[in-house]
């Protein structure tokens, strides 16, 4: 770890989920289970900030204790929080209808897994071993639906396009030059691109939700372990990367805490000035 030892109070966390909250194998750390829990019993919010969106990130927000809380999700295309049974939504910011047409038909041209996501709704145009695996992964459900039943839907929040292998690679950067205008694109994984609006991401769900609560930006921090979260490191007082994140966003940190198998994410909250007490 890199830094020193000064600790620095915050009033807000947002926590990446897949690479930083999650260890390799899916799973939540005790360590980052008791520390979010410490946060919140000290006034932090704690926020979940991802590309997955409402019922992907149910059973994580369940075990971290964060079921009431706000979320960041679809890479900031929607800020929402449950009640009920349904959500009660702060922010959205959805595709184009027309773009996200396109990407889709041109995804599965180049034979590439493509779903698009509506709310909670998750729907693609077939079940490839990727959806599949994306699927067992997140615990969502893919609906498959027709061009027409597509066409008369709701615009989307974000369109995810998956290679399937690295074989596939190439076609997905294909088709990142081939995007039409109005959109962001994103690289979650080398051989996963999340397609939202122009302009869209982790940092421009986090600001309206900000001035929501009356949080002040210098009194923020956020850890990460991507390249997505680049802009969300741009948008807050302390940014920390995780120990195996790439050199851009170590750049970007102010600090560089341990990897996700050894307690990464406790130890960035203990920088925050969370102290978790035995």
């Amino acid at each position: 770890m890199a830094g020193g030892d000064r600790r620095i109070a915050v009033d807000l966390v947002a926590l990446d989920i897949d690479g930083t909250v999650l260890t390799p194998d899916a799973r939540i750390a005790p360590s980052t289970v008791a520390a979010v829990a410490a946060a919140r019993l000290q006034g932090v919010r704690v926020v979940l900030a991802s590309s997955r969106g409402p019922v992907a990130l149910e059973a994580i927000q369940a075990e971290l204790g964060l079921s009431d809380e706000w979320f960041i999700g679809y890479q900031g295309a929607l800020v929402a929080r449950r009640r009920g049974t349904g959500l009660e939504v702060l922010a959205e910011t959805p595709l184009d209808s027309a773009a996200a047409r396109q990407i889709e038909d041109r995804a599965v041209a180049l034979g590439l897994s493509v779903g698009r996501y509506v709310g909670s709704r998750w729907h693609v145009p077939a079940c490839t071993d990727a959806i599949r695996a994306e699927a067992r992964l997140t615990g969502e459900t893919p609906r498959l639906s027709t061009p027409e039943e597509r066409d008369a839907d709701a615009a989307p929040h974000k369109v995810l396009v998956i290679a399937g292998g690295v074989e596939r690679i190439p076609a997905l950067e294909r088709l990142t030059r081939e995007l039409p205008e109005g959109v962001s694109a994103a690289f979650s994984h080398p051989t996963y691109l999340e397609v939202t609006a122009a302009g869209v991401d982790k940092a421009t769900g986090l600001r309206p939700l900000l001035e929501h609560l009356g949080i002040r930006a210098e009194r923020t921090g956020a850890v990460g372990d991507g390249l997505n979260d680049l802009a969300l490191f741009e948008a807050v007082a302390v940014p920390i990367a995780m120990g195996h994140a790439p050199p851009a966003l170590k750049a970007a940190a102010v600090w560089i805490s341990a990897t996700n198998t050894q307690d990464g994410v406790a130890h960035a909250l203990a920088r925050l000035g969370v102290a978790v007490r035995p």
